[in-house]
């Protein structure tokens, strides 16, 4: 018999999914950050107009993949798989806030960390 999912699991992936997806498409240069604000902190808004993922500008830099576990039942941590021949990672910790998701925290994941 296959296992039940654990509903916190499956709205951590669902949130990780969609902010994951808006924050990838700002760092790809394919839309604004504005259209995430609502969805970051000041200090990681700041962080994100900084940041371009190399080498997105490629028909098939895409996102790959989303890995995320619940922290309780107010944060999510969550790692995105991005690329197209060679792949990176960003690391994201999102926190309920009010009625919201909001992504606390934004790292690349360095090469050399790994």
């Amino acid at each position: 018999m296959p296992a039940i999912p654990d509903p916190r699991q499956r709205t951590a992936v669902s949130v990780a999914s969609v902010i994951g997806r808006q924050v990838f498409n700002v760092l790809a240069g394919r839309s604004g950050a504005r259209s995430v604000r609502e969805h970051l902190t000041a200090t990681v808004f700041g962080n994100l107009l900084g940041l371009r993922l190399r080498g997105a500008d490629h028909p098939e830099y895409r996102l790959r993949s989303v890995h995320a576990c619940a922290i309780g039942d107010s944060a999510v941590e969550a790692c995105l798989v991005v690329g197209a021949h060679r792949v990176r990672a960003l690391a994201l910790r999102l926190e309920r806030r009010a009625e919201r998701w909001v992504c606390t925290r934004l790292s690349p994941v360095e090469r050399s960390a790994i």
